[in-house]
């Protein structure tokens, strides 16, 4: 059986690109030909935006060749309050504290938002983990394995159903979904049997989810977790530390990022940081040529003062004379050192 999961979409009436990622999913999902579709959480960015895009939605999920499976997230819990029509090719899981899903030869535990997981749930959960030839527990929780909060989304300041992977694994699910988790995805063994998935937003939404996006590939017979590109907008970032006389290497590493991501639908921003040889505004144009469109936040500083001062010099020689780790880290702190004390004079040039 293939699965195509994923979470954390947020669409909202005012961000088109939230509804293009849908379309950008199913797309993905009618292409792979997959059996079923899950959502980890948080279809809706709010329950007044389920209530603005419901009647929109339902030409979306109707006539697919797969199933959707979704549950409530913490963002969009109170819109499934009433028995409301999405489509009829989207199930959205309300029953709590859980409903297990049939279909084909497995069997999806579909847990709705929930803040805290008791014992008791916790032992209900282990109780049904199915016979089927493949469990799957569907759940929005907040992985214990060093997240921040705001890896789970601009704002979040509250963990939500947090557990730890050794207590998922105890609950001997083959596969457990999830949702929840933004940055980025996140495919983790359960021990020695199943698969965590945290697929990350099918798009970026704020800066601190960076990188192209993806879904993640569910194969229950060959027992495979892949990701899948996503061709959704997605924010990247790309730090750039230079050194003296290699500016051109630096500059060359700019230009072949950014053609590498020219025909995608993304939010690019470039940090050029590290002491240079040259002009500064000579170097900075020179980079602005090649980032047209592009966010630039320019730290460079020239030292030239620094390298043609004989107390560096014989700094240079010492170091390349001994084996010394982290060189390069501790020649930038000499040349910051260095430049500071001529700037203020308490070294003469």
């Amino acid at each position: 059986m293939l699965i195509l999961h994923t979470s954390d979409l947020h669409l909202s009436e005012d961000k088109p690109k939230t509804i293009a990622a849908l379309d950008e999913l199913l797309r993905l999902a009618n292409e792979r030909s997959v059996d079923l579709m899950t959502i980890g959480g948080d279809l809706f960015d709010s329950a007044e935006d389920a209530e603005a895009l419901r009647s929109k939605l339902r030409r979306k999920f109707t006539n697919n060749s797969f199933d959707i499976l979704s549950i409530p997230g913490n963002h969009d819990i109170e819109a499934y309050a009433l028995n409301l029509d999405y489509g009829p090719d989207i199930t959205i899981v309300t029953e709590k504290p859980f409903k297990l899903i049939p279909k084909d030869d497995v069997t999806v535990t579909a847990l709705p938002f929930t803040e805290r997981p008791s014992e008791e749930l916790l032992l209900n959960l282990k109780e049904a983990v199915g016979k089927t030839k493949a469990s799957m527990l569907l759940l929005h929780c907040t992985l214990d394995i060093g997240f921040s909060t705001g890896d789970f989304g601009e704002g979040e300041a509250k963990d939500y159903f947090p557990i730890s992977l050794a207590t998922l694994g105890r609950l001997g699910y083959d596969y457990v979904l999830a949702g929840h988790f933004h940055k980025t995805t996140d495919i983790r063994k359960l021990g020695e049997k199943g698969w965590f998935v945290y697929p990350g937003s099918p798009i970026s939404h704020s800066k601190k989810e960076t990188g192209r996006r993806n879904a993640v590939l569910i194969d229950t017979s060959a027992e495979t977790c892949q990701p899948v590109p996503l061709q959704c907008f997605y924010h990247d970032r790309f730090t750039v530390n230079v050194r003296p006389r290699a500016e051109e290497e630096a500059i060359r590493s700019i230009e072949k990022w950014v053609k590498e991501r020219y025909n995608d639908d993304c939010s690019l921003e470039v940090i050029v940081d590290g002491f240079i040889d040259k002009d500064e505004k000579e170097f900075r144009n020179s980079i602005e040529e090649i980032v047209k469109d592009v966010e630039l936040d320019y730290q460079c500083r020239n030292v030239t003062e620094v390298l043609k001062h004989p107390l560096f010099q014989r700094f240079k020689k010492k170091l390349a004379e001994g084996d010394v780790e982290q060189e390069e880290e501790i020649e930038a702190k000499v040349i910051d050192a260095m430049a500071r004390l001529l700037r203020t004079r308490e070294l003469r040039a």
